[in-house]
């Protein structure tokens, strides 16, 4: 099993709600390391689950008795992923952090939702399906964006595969003016990362580029041609 948690990480994390979203997560989890229980009423979910998972218990997320004899308030972090039921949602907030649970995220499908699952003490509230849209809607602009983080309604931080027209260009002959808004924050290569690239450093096929700034910058940084006038 990979492991690849930072020192100081939480060890134990609970998972309720195996829907797509719920079942990524404990996925992930069990990935990195992490010793992941997961938790939902749907047995053919939880028999799926057990197969990489610490302990798969069939069961209701607010149900406080099955809560306690699962030991879930002894978990450093519990996500609650139930977020196509609103009021399960909700109620299995409220209990986890009656039960002194340290830190809950909670799975919101509207803003309604996420407010009030920060009202009975969610710690972090995610938002899967609207941050997939963002995301999608700002790659239909910007064909080699693979994530996107916004920051704002214009610009964000976006991962994007070096496209053709990139490779064997140095960063200083893409971004010409220094004091330019968009800023490459690391470069992938393969298993190696490189933070903050040099100006001299090249950039290579198969690369995948970290870059922050206005979308219309990252646009047409992407789009640069060799020979053009200066980008910014």
């Amino acid at each position: 099993m990979a492991h690849s948690r930072h020192s100081g990480a939480p060890e134990r994390v609970t998972v309720i709600g195996l829907g797509r979203f719920g079942t990524s997560v404990a996925h992930e989890l069990s990935e990195l390391g992490y010793e992941v229980m997961a938790i939902d009423k749907d047995q053919q979910k939880v028999q799926a689950a057990s197969e990489y998972v610490t302990l798969a218990a069939q069961g209701d997320g607010t149900d406080q008795e099955l809560l306690e004899q699962l030991n879930v308030p002894q978990s450093d972090v519990v996500v609650v992923a139930q977020g196509e039921n609103l009021e399960a949602s909700v109620l299995s907030t409220l209990l986890l952090k009656k039960l002194k649970v340290p830190w809950v995220v909670g799975k919101a499908k509207t803003a309604l939702h996420g407010e009030l699952l920060h009202k009975v003490g969610a710690d972090r509230v995610v938002f899967p399906e609207m941050d997939a849209g963002v995301r999608l809607a700002h790659s239909l602009g910007v064909r080699h964006i693979t994530d996107y983080i916004s920051l704002s309604n214009t610009g964000g931080i976006a991962k994007i595969e070096a496209p053709a027209n990139l490779v064997g260009q140095t960063i200083e002959n893409l971004i010409k003016d220094r004091e330019s808004k968009l800023n490459i924050l690391l470069i992938k290569r393969g298993n190696q990362l490189i933070t903050v690239p040099h100006y001299q450093e090249t950039i290579r096929a198969h690369d995948e580029l970290v870059i922050v700034g206005n979308d219309s910058d990252i646009g047409a940084f992407v789009d640069h041609r060799p020979g053009l006038p200066k980008l910014l």
